[in-house]
């Protein structure tokens, strides 16, 4: 099948993105044409690359491997690219967007961005649409608005990561609702050993992540367990400029980083700990356990449907005397921890490699093509 993949910012940086990547990389393993689109960004971004800002009107392709990758201007310049990438606009040329999906069997938006106008691009092209909205009810710009759910009822196929994500799209009336989960992105782990009592975190370093609660938690842990160290790799938010750093040298704050260093990272950690308040699915908890670690997730519902208590990991509020808790528990328990590190390595393994995704979406492709 020839398949579009559109993911408004293609970065190989953050969650949705790296998704879209990795997904495409396991479609063209499985005989695929694939091509992903995404727009070109106002300025130079982590994980673009500097072709990307080439050609300022018109649409720029770069292959990675076998996958095209394919950039499209905004009508309105840095400007429009600078208001594309802050709001869930759409300011790409109707006729260049056509261009791009010409000949496509099946379009596949990730996150809802810019969903609206690939919708209606889909149609004009005769390709089945499909959506992976990720959408995250509570949040600003969420994916529950009315103009969301009535697209969601009307697509050919609504991809969601979970069973809990799947009925949340059923109770508002979508009825092609498909569960795929999603991979971890992580290019093996090295076989190094561990660093004693490291607690490591991977994400956006956002409140709602967990990030500001693990910072917190970090002294209320030390309290019992001096030794232990804290290891977080991320993006920072567009605050942390007026945030005080912690000054422990226990505490280690890191941008973003290679895949080597990422995972090199999990390698060596003990724990893995991202307490969100927010999440689809979570890839990074994939990531961990690729390394045999026990996590600590959010305690939220779709978060309890991926990490099984007790078995893979345990849940946490996203505050700190929960999470500090739930570290020292971890970290009291070795065996236990080492037993749920190796159940989510297990886990892992049987439901949720990039090639059983990519059949899964597959099947979802077909479905909604016929």
């Amino acid at each position: 099948m020839r398949v579009v993949i559109a993911k408004k910012l293609l970065s190989t940086v953050g969650g949705s993105e790296v998704q879209a990547r990795a997904l495409g990389r396991a479609l063209v393993a499985r005989g695929h044409d694939v091509t992903l689109i995404g727009m070109r960004p106002p300025w130079p971004r982590p994980g673009i690359p500097a072709e990307a800002l080439a050609g300022k009107r018109a649409a720029v392709t770069v292959f990675e491997g076998a996958t095209r990758v394919t950039y499209l201007p905004s009508r309105f310049g840095r400007a429009g690219a600078a208001v594309d990438a802050l709001l869930p606009t759409a300011l790409a040329d109707e006729a260049m967007i056509d261009d791009a999906l010409a000949g496509a069997d099946v379009v596949h938006v990730i996150a809802r961005e810019w969903a609206g106008a690939l919708d209606r691009a889909a149609r004009r092209v005769g390709a089945a649409f499909v959506e992976t909205p990720l959408a995250h009810p509570g949040q600003r710009f969420s994916g529950d608005s009315r103009a969301d759910v009535a697209r969601y009822r009307r697509t050919d196929a609504v991809i969601a990561l979970t069973e809990w994500e799947a009925a949340w799209y059923r109770d508002r009336g979508a009825s092609r609702v498909h569960v795929t989960g999603v991979g971890p992105v992580i290019d093996g782990v090295p076989d190094l050993a561990g660093d004693p009592a490291t607690i490591l975190f991977v994400g956006r370093k956002e409140r709602y992540k967990g990030y500001h609660a693990l910072r917190a938690a970090a002294p209320l842990v030390w309290r019992d367990r001096p030794d232990a160290r804290f290891v977080a790799i991320g993006q920072p938010s567009w605050r942390s400029g007026f945030e005080r750093r912690p000054s422990d040298p226990r505490w280690t704050d890191r941008g973003v980083v290679s895949e080597a260093a990422k995972a090199e990272a999990y390698a060596r950690a003990t724990i893995f700990a991202m307490p969100s308040d927010h999440e689809t699915f979570g890839h990074t908890y994939l990531e961990a356990w690729a390394a045999r670690r026990p996590v600590i997730a959010g305690d939220i519902p779709p978060l309890r449907e991926v990490v099984r208590a007790g078995i893979d990991g345990i849940h946490s509020r996203n505050e700190p005397h929960a999470v500090a808790d739930a570290i020292l528990a971890l970290l009291g328990d070795p065996a236990g921890a080492r037993r749920m590190g190796e159940s989510g390595h297990a886990r892992l393994e049987e439901l949720f490699t990039w090639d059983r995704i990519a059949e899964r979406t597959e099947q979802v492709y077909r479905a909604a093509a016929g």
